[in-house]
């Protein structure tokens, strides 16, 4: 009967184990690294979800960029679950220095990534205008924004 008993209580246990709460174990970048909540200045360009604010700063830079003048802007594009990803934009007459943020993103990989590209690509179809970063080295997304028509 003993090691009936010892095999009972090893399931009980095992069972007890599986059955633990993880929802706290997810991916919390945020809370383990202390980082604040993103609160959009009046100056960003922020895309929630294809509602653009500030869209008439971002143009500014689009054509800053064409003339050749130095210029930074901030835009801040929201995940589908509601995390702001920070994408700084530094024009300095040559090059553009895009430092992605996606340390926000809980389902991200919580790093910061800087990247010099040489130039931005418009691309228009019949629904929206894609402006896209070109020329990058070390760039895992080249879209800066969508404007829907």
């Amino acid at each position: 009967m003993k090691p009936t008993k010892i095999l009972f209580v090893l399931i009980i246990i095992v069972l007890m184990a599986g059955c633990q709460n993880t929802e706290n174990l997810t991916n919390t970048n945020q809370k383990e690294d202390n980082i604040p909540d993103y609160h959009p200045s009046s100056e960003d360009i922020v895309d929630m979800h294809g509602d653009i604010e500030n869209i008439d700063r971002f143009k500014k830079f689009i054509n800053n960029f064409d003339k050749g003048q130095k210029d930074s802007i901030r835009v801040i594009r929201y995940t589908t679950e509601g995390d702001p990803v920070l994408r700084d934009l530094e024009y300095d007459g040559d090059a553009i220095i895009s430092t992605s943020d996606i340390r926000r993103d809980r389902y991200g990989k919580g790093s910061i990534n800087t990247a010099t590209c040489e130039s931005i690509e418009v691309v228009e179809t019949a629904e929206r205008t894609d402006y896209l970063l070109d020329d990058c080295e070390n760039i895992a997304d080249h879209t800066l924004l969508v404007i829907w028509k």
